[in-house]
C-alpha cells in the first residue's frame, strides 16, 4: 500500500468550498500534531487506503453533478505525487481547493505556477512563538511559515486564512501578533473549537463568543475581511 494514496473522502460537501457542491479527499500524512485536530483519529491512525483509480472512479460518475474537490488531510503537500494527482482531477473539469498548514511553500508555488489550483485555505495557528505548543510540534521552521503567507497574498486566486480558537492557546497577545503576521490579507475565518471525539488531546476549552469578537476586534485592524465561523 502507498502511503501516498488518500485515506478518506466525503462525498458530498455544502461545507468546504463557499458555494460549490464538493467532495472531501483526505491526505493521511501530517507533520503537526495540533492537541485539538479533529481529524487526528480518523486521518493519522486510518489504515484504510483508497485506491486513486478507485476515486477518479468516483469523480468520473460525477462530473456535470460537482463543482469541485477539496483536497485536505492531514497535511496534503506531503504527498510525493500531489501535483500529478491535482492534474489529473484538474483535468476531469473540476475546481481545486487545496487545504494546507504552509510548511512547504515550495509545493504551493509549484501548484500555484502550473494554476492548478482555484481556492487555498491556510491555517494560521496563532503567533509564531505560540506555534509550537499549538501545533504539537517542538522545532517550527517560521520562514516557510511567512514565505507560504507571502505566496498565498500574491497568488491572484481566493484564498482565506483560518484559525481555530482554544482558550488553552489564544489570548489578546497572541491574536494581535498572529494579525501582524498575515497583515493586508483579504480573509480570516475564526473558527469555534469544538471538542469531539478524534480529538487529540481531551479536554480543551472553545474560546467564548464575546472574547471571539474581541480577537476578531484586534484582527480586523489588519485583515479586509474577517468572520467567525461556528459561533
Amino acid at each position: 500500500k502507498s502511503i501516498m494514496d488518500f485515506v478518506g473522502i466525503d462525498k458530498l460537501s455544502l461545507l468546504d468550498y463557499d458555494e460549490k457542491l464538493s467532495c472531501v479527499l483526505f491526505a493521511k500524512a501530517c507533520n503537526f500534531r495540533c492537541p485539538f485536530c479533529h481529524n487526528g483519529l480518523t486521518v493519522l491512525e486510518s489504515e484504510t487506503y483508497i485506491p486513486f483509480d478507485q476515486i477518479l472512479e468516483f469523480l468520473n460518475s460525477r462530473k456535470g453533478k460537482l463543482d469541485a474537490v477539496v483536497i485536505t488531510g492531514g497535511e496534503p503537500t506531503l504527498m510525493d505525487d500531489i501535483v500529478s494527482k491535482i492534474t489529473t482531477i484538474k483535468s476531469m473539469g473540476f475546481l481545486i481547493k487545496l487545504d494546507t498548514n504552509g510548511t512547504k511553500p515550495e509545493v504551493i508555488k509549484d501548484l500555484l505556477d502550473r494554476n492548478l489550483i482555484d481556492y487555498i485555505a491556510m491555517d494560521i495557528k496563532n503567533s509564531l512563538n505560540m506555534y509550537p505548543c499549538t501545533v504539537g510540534v517542538k522545532k517550527i521552521d517560521e520562514e516557510r511559515i511567512k514565505e507560504s503567507i507571502k505566496l498565498i497574498q500574491n497568488s491572484g486566486i481566493d484564498y482565506e486564512f483560518r484559525t481555530t480558537l482554544v482558550s488553552e492557546f489564544h489570548t489578546l497577545e497572541s491574536i494581535k501578533e498572529m494579525g501582524e503576521l498575515i497583515k493586508g490579507s483579504k480573509k480570516l475565518y475564526l473558527q469555534q473549537f469544538v471538542d469531539r471525539e478524534g480529538v487529540i488531546q481531551k479536554g480543551l476549552h472553545p474560546v467564548d463568543e464575546d472574547l471571539a469578537n474581541k480577537f476578531k476586534d484586534i484582527l480586523s485592524n489588519f485583515v479586509e475581511e474577517v468572520n467567525l465561523r461556528g459561533y
